[in-house]
Formats: C-alpha cells, sequence, structure tokens
C-alpha cells in the first residue's frame, strides 16, 4: 500500500514538481467581479495577476468544498493507497476543516489530514518533502514524523513589494499606506502558529535583501544541508537578487523556486518575494 501526498493549490508546488513527484493538487477559488476562477485549473498564474492589476475591487477566496475531497478521497482509497493531506493553515481558511468533514464522512483511517500552519512555499516545502520520502517508500508514519518535524522548525520570511494590497485588504489604513509609500517602506512578514504577523520594515528593496542576509546570519541558520524555497508573486526580478545574495553569502545545498498563485497573490498583491527553510 503506497502513500499518497494531497495538498491544496495555496502550497504553490510548481505543475512540473507536482506531476514529477506524484502530489494531487486540489484547487482553491478565486472570485472575480466578472466571475469565479479555479486557482491554477481556471486561471493560470500569469491571468491571475494580468486581472488582479486591472481590478478595481480586491478579489474574494474561496475554500475547497468536503465534496471536493469526498470525491479524491474516495478514489484514491480505492486505489489502495494511504493518503496524507498537507493543508494550509486552519486560522486562515476553512479548507483543513473541510477535509475533516470528508475524513469523518468516509471513516476511514487510512486518511491523514495535517494542517501545516503556513501557507504557499513554507506548506510547499513539506508537501515536496513528504511527497519525495513517499517515493522512496517511507512509511506514513515516518513521513507524519518529518512533516511534525519540519512545522516546528520551519522559517520563513515575506517581503511586501506594494502595500497598497495591504490597503485594500484592511490591514493597514489609507494613513499608514501614504506614509509607507512616502518612505518606500517593504514591511517583512512572518508566520507563527499559522497567522502572518508583522515582523520588521526597512526602507527600499535592497536593505530589505540586506535585512534577509543578516537575519540568516544573526541566528547562525546554515543552509549547507538545506532546501531553501524562494517564491514571487509576478517579481522574479527580484527574487533573483535574492538568490544571487543567497549564494554569494551562503552555501546552499538545493534552491526551490516558484511563483504566488491566485489565492496568496490576493493578499500579498504583486511584487512580494519570500524565503522559506527549515531551520
Amino acid at each position: 500500500m503506497t502513500v499518497k501526498i494531497l495538498t491544496d493549490s495555496v502550497a504553490d508546488v510548481s505543475e512540473e514538481l507536482a506531476k514529477e513527484l506524484d502530489i494531487e493538487v486540489l484547487p482553491l477559488t478565486v472570485n472575480f467581479e466578472d466571475g469565479s476562477f479555479k486557482d491554477g485549473v481556471e486561471i493560470t498564474k500569469e491571468e491571475f495577476y494580468e486581472k488582479l492589476s486591472k481590478a478595481e475591487k480586491l478579489p474574494t477566496t474561496s475554500q475547497i468544498i468536503p465534496g471536493d475531497f469526498i470525491d479524491v478521497f474516495e478514489g484514491l482509497i480505492k486505489d489502495e493507497h494511504e493518503v496524507i493531506a498537507i493543508l494550509m493553515s486552519s486560522k486562515l481558511s476553512g479548507t483543513y476543516n473541510s477535509a475533516i468533514t470528508a475524513k469523518e464522512y468516509l471513516g476511514s483511517d487510512r486518511i491523514t489530514i495535517i494542517d501545516s500552519e503556513f501557507v504557499t512555499f513554507p506548506q510547499g516545502l513539506i508537501v515536496i518533502e513528504a511527497a519525495r520520502m513517499a517515493l522512496k517508500g517511507y512509511s506514513k508514519s515516518e513521513i507524519v514524523d518529518r512533516i511534525i518535524y519540519m512545522k516546528k522548525n520551519m522559517e520563513c520570511k515575506f517581503i511586501i513589494g506594494d502595500i497598497e494590497y495591504l490597503k485594500k485588504g484592511g490591514r493597514l489604513t489609507s494613513t499608514q499606506a501614504l506614509i509607507g509609500k512616502f518612505f518606500n517602506i517593504k514591511p517583512i512578514i512572518t508566520m507563527e502558529n499559522g497567522i502572518l504577523i508583522f515582523d520588521d520594515k526597512v526602507r527600499g528593496k535592497k536593505r530589505a535583501l540586506k535585512w534577509v542576509i543578516e537575519w540568516i546570519r544573526k541566528n547562525n541558520y546554515s543552509l549547507e544541508e538545506k532546501t531553501v524555497g524562494l517564491f514571487h508573486s509576478n517579481n522574479y526580478e527580484y527574487m533573483t537578487e535574492l538568490r544571487k545574495e543567497l549564494t554569494e553569502n551562503f552555501k546552499v545545498k538545493e534552491i526551490i523556486e516558484t511563483k504566488l498563485g491566485a489565492v496568496v497573490g490576493t493578499h500579498a498583491g504583486p511584487g512580494c518575494i519570500a524565503i522559506a527553510f527549515v531551520k
């Protein structure tokens, strides 16, 4: 009986990696004024950011419903799989609870539901590691133990590119956004206990990059045996600057890059870059 890894589209695992590692990805939905689209299925990342740039009103997002999980879980169980579902933070979406409802409906002990307590690529790195272990033949309990370890030791920092989207999402007042733009403020956000929190703020893109490098140094994090995730919301050039700073200052075992999809991209806005790794 093989282990199958399932996640939601918020993990932002690329289509290529999902196929290579046999990861099942269920999409959330992004809702614009002119229609609703399943993330990564009915709207590409490129199409999403194009629509976002023209939208007067910030789109909303919708969780995965229990019925969608039931359909997928049933198929995987019939194919003799043990299922581990690694999902976005339950404090930011009802997707996790939908999966729990689906498991209870099916009454199967071959389904394990895990709240990653993260979104986007911190969640994605956990999913990728679990899928790699599954392909190597590790047991479900061994994979779950590794997932729990990674959850406890994951570090991530987001550099927000355009604070206008924090204002649109109600996280900044109009006055705070105006002052932030005037001084070219780049908020730095992290995740703790399943929620996004403000960590610091710096002036300018270059200083934000230096902040990340100094944060790694200050904490004596070694990246030599680490997989580092770098991700961006339609700002590949800025992400490559961060990659350059990383490789010039540290020995890094592996770097995986990805682009934020519609769900996190809605709230972070375009221009964001971020880093994640297990400390």
